[in-house]
């Protein structure tokens, strides 16, 4: 099989620290161990994969900022790319669903009398759930005064809504899904929460969506699962700074904790949003401004990892870490990261975590006391940390690429060979 694949980019001018390029390095390189006669097409801004005969880098800019990768489209000069070879690919694999109308209507022109299956992953959905951090168990709908229930409207992502553009970027997700053999996002919650998104403004809508979860570099988290814990009491927040992630809410808890609780901890901020650029920051001040508000407390230090092996080594050596609040989060790479460099996690109880955790697991948290609760029995109690600890890294073996590329590759299978 011939797999064209396109890369979906969101912090292109720090690539170790994206998600989509970390994505699909680590689930292409495996596809490609489990399939020995297959090759992929890969159309990226630049080579971020190691030298391999059976992969095919396609050059292409892709912009800096985050309108540009959903938006910028160079017709002609990927007409004039993958007219060369487009004769023998199988499928297209479009990881920016916005883009996948634009691949549809690109290859119908070029081989009119062929449809090639194209399968689109929704890595990110601009949508907000009812719901608002520890509430779970939302008012899903409103009652009129003469009991006629009214659907509520859409809440759409405020940082992909400037000047109304979250709506366009939805509806094109809505045209990905309708024009792909499979649709694709993170979680059992993302389907959920796309398919009722969709529905409320599309009752017939029925288009096909599985869930194939990110991986985790298990080799590349011994590094931290090795490391020695420090000895002091410390959380990291290993998760980019945006608004949405919940850092304000999450810094506004740990200042109760700090005056209520415990004064002993530190807390780590990886900050992932490192090194991003002028355009993204340009179009979204919000990083830099909390960046600068969170780093006035005096047990917040900033610790950036120049590689991976640091990355994991600073995640492995802190004792605890603490899912973002993030009611809309399909998945997260970052908590997954921290579970498989053997530091425990402690997430709400809501979104894609309880996937992630297990659902019946004792590191979900339901309001903030519990949260204090818990983060004083992780630091005080050694056999329950232990055990914390150990759960996490078995949790976090079920995410490997190994397991992720072996989902593609059933994926991929069955769109060619439907009948099969």
């Amino acid at each position: 099989m011939k797999i064209l694949d396109y890369l979906n980019v969101s912090n292109l001018s720090n690539l170790e620290a994206d998600s989509g390029f970390i994505f699909q390095r680590q689930v292409i390189d495996e596809i490609l161990r489990q399939k020995p006669t297959w090759e992929v097409y890969f159309i990226a801004p630049k080579n971020p994969l190691p030298e391999e005969p059976r992969l095919h880098h396609i050059p292409l800019e892709y912009g800096q900022n985050k309108y540009e990768v959903r938006f910028n489209f160079p017709w002609f000069l990927l007409k004039e790319k993958l007219s060369r070879f487009l004769q023998d690919i199988d499928l297209i694999y479009v990881n920016q669903s916005e883009q996948t109308a634009n691949f549809r209507a690109l290859v119908s022109t070029i081989q009119p009398d062929r449809e090639i299956p194209i399968v689109s992953y929704i890595h990110y959905f601009p949508i907000d759930p009812p719901h608002i951090h520890f509430d779970n168990s939302p008012n899903e709908y409103n009652h009129a005064s003469n009991g006629e229930i009214i659907k509520p409207k859409l809440r759409f992502d405020g940082t992909l809504n400037t000047h109304g553009l979250a709506k366009v970027i939805l509806s094109r997700q809505i045209e990905a899904l309708q024009l792909s053999k499979q649709g694709l996002t993170c979680s059992q919650y993302g389907i959920d929460l796309i398919r009722n998104s969709i529905q409320k403004i599309m009752s017939d809508f029925t288009a096909p969506i599985a869930a194939i979860s990110p991986p985790v570099s298990l080799k590349e988290a011994e590094v931290g699962k090795n490391i020695p814990k420090s000895n002091d009491n410390s959380i990291v927040f290993n998760h980019r700074l945006y608004s949405h992630y919940g850092p304000k809410e999450f810094f506004d808890f740990l200042d109760w904790y700090h005056a209520n609780r415990k004064k002993d901890f530190q807390v780590i901020i990886t900050d992932p949003t490192h090194g991003r650029s002028g355009e993204r920051n340009r179009l979204d001040t919000s990083v830099d401004v909390t960046r600068e508000q969170i780093l006035t407390r005096k047990y917040v230090t900033l610790k950036h990892a120049e590689s991976r092996e640091e990355y994991y080594a600073t995640i492995g050596r802190c004792k605890l870490a603490v899912a973002p609040f993030k009611p809309s989060a399909l998945w997260s790479m970052s908590v997954v990261d921290c579970m498989a460099a053997g530091t425990p996690v402690l997430a709400p109880n809501y979104a894609c975590f309880p996937e992630i955790l297990g659902g019946e697991s004792r590191l979900l948290v339901k309001s903030r006391e519990d949260l204090a609760d818990k983060l004083d029995d992780l630091f005080e109690n050694p056999a329950n940390y232990t055990e914390a600890r150990e759960y996490c890294i078995m949790r976090a073996n079920q995410f490997s690429a190994e397991n992720t590329a072996r989902r593609f590759v059933q994926i991929f299978e069955k769109v060619c060979n439907p009948k099969k």
